[in-house]
């Protein structure tokens, strides 16, 4: 009986926040397919921003903002860029120096 209740237990904590991973996942296709910025115009617009060479992006949302996180490179500097997929406005930068 303490196996079946615990199993039971597992699964109302397991299941629920499956569904919920798959509703993010969901989101994140439907805004993909929604935004007015491409991926490639993301890059151009981080390199051209940087004078780096993309080497990652992430799609995903920070303060409720869907965009590209671009990451780039140039020797001695790193940069981290978010980029709106809407507007292709550089909403956020950071850049760390490299020695």
């Amino acid at each position: 009986m303490k196996i079946t209740s615990s199993l039971l237990f597992s699964l109302f904590i397991v299941v629920p926040s499956m569904a919920v991973a798959q509703s993010k996942h969901q989101q994140e296709a439907q805004a993909i397919n929604e935004a007015k910025v491409t991926l490639v115009q993301a890059i151009e617009a981080a390199e051209s921003e940087t004078g780096a060479k993309a080497v990652e992006v992430d799609f995903e949302r920070e303060n409720n903002v869907w965009g590209y996180e671009v990451k780039t490179l140039k020797p001695g500097t790193k940069y981290e860029l978010f980029i709106d997929a809407n507007t292709g406005q550089v909403i956020s930068r950071k850049e760390k120096q490299k020695q």
